[in-house]
């Protein structure tokens, strides 16, 4: 074509570019984690806020690009040819990019996770650190940092948890002895697991008798805790409190055994 370049254009089309990535990485450290509170209220804002931060960064990027090819005087024509070139390179190596970056709009659109939310993505649990364009940021229990690709975020089994509330089921698993009685167990069960607060009153606890073992009845106890984070250790204190309230008791917990007979052989033969 006749169109040419000139250094004005082309700076002011590269500072136009600056100042919207600027703004952009703006929107985003202002809404990290480090630059909000931990109160119950500015949390909730941070989960709220999720992934409108992808969207509202993207918005600012396009403006700004629009803006720019505008100030720069560069004709829609030109423009078309640069995408047809863009669509070219897709075709030969750049899928896995442009599905990461779809996914992330689709992300920022539906919703399934934001920011703050407590997820588990193919048995990694951890908290949604943040969402960008190209991969999400997953803070895991241990404490360190996955940087997952919102492509895979998408097609894996992700488990929300902060969706369902934030509470969660966890099992316990103990046997009595075979001369205890089942409806005074029961009953003692009943009354540590209602001592326990960050145990929920409902659903309802369930403990269920579940079969005649080898050495003992076994039993299974079902409970919702108020908070997925507090899990573990309400598991654990809910173990010393029933082994406590057993030994007081008298119920025995049977572990495995065997009894060896040793026969001699008769010496007179």
């Amino acid at each position: 074509g006749n169109y040419s370049f000139n250094i004005n254009g082309l700076l002011l089309f590269l500072g136009i570019m600056t100042v919207s990535v600027i703004a952009s990485k703006v929107v985003s450290f202002f809404t990290s984690d480090e630059h909000l509170a931990e109160s119950k209220g500015e949390q909730s804002l941070k989960r709220g806020l999720g992934s409108w931060v992808l969207l509202v960064r993207l918005t600012i990027l396009c403006i700004g690009l629009f803006l720019a090819l505008a100030a720069a005087g560069i004709p829609l024509d030109k423009i078309t040819i640069v995408i047809g070139a863009l669509g070219v390179g897709i075709g030969f190596g750049l899928q896995t990019l442009v599905n990461n970056l779809v996914s992330g709009l689709i992300i920022a659109f539906e919703k399934p996770v934001n920011v703050g939310d407590i997820v588990d993505v193919d048995g990694q649990g951890g908290t949604m650190k943040s969402i960008g364009f190209r991969s999400s940021i997953i803070t895991t229990f241990d404490g360190g940092d996955l940087v997952m690709p919102n492509g895979d975020l998408l097609n894996s089994h992700l488990m929300n948890w902060t969706l369902a509330g934030g509470r969660r089921r966890m099992s316990i698993d103990v046997g009595v002895g075979y001369d205890t009685d089942l409806k005074t167990c029961k009953n003692l069960i009943s009354e540590v697991i209602t001592n326990e607060e960050r145990v929920l009153k409902l659903p309802k606890p369930i403990i269920q008798f579940e079969k005649f073992g080898e050495n003992s009845i076994d039993l299974k106890i079902l409970v919702w805790t108020r908070n997925l984070k507090e899990n573990s250790s309400t598991k654990s204190d809910l173990i010393i409190a029933l082994n406590e309230c057993f030994k007081q008791n008298n119920i025995k917990i049977p572990f495995s055994q065997q009894d060896i007979y040793l026969h001699q052989p008769d010496s007179s033969s």
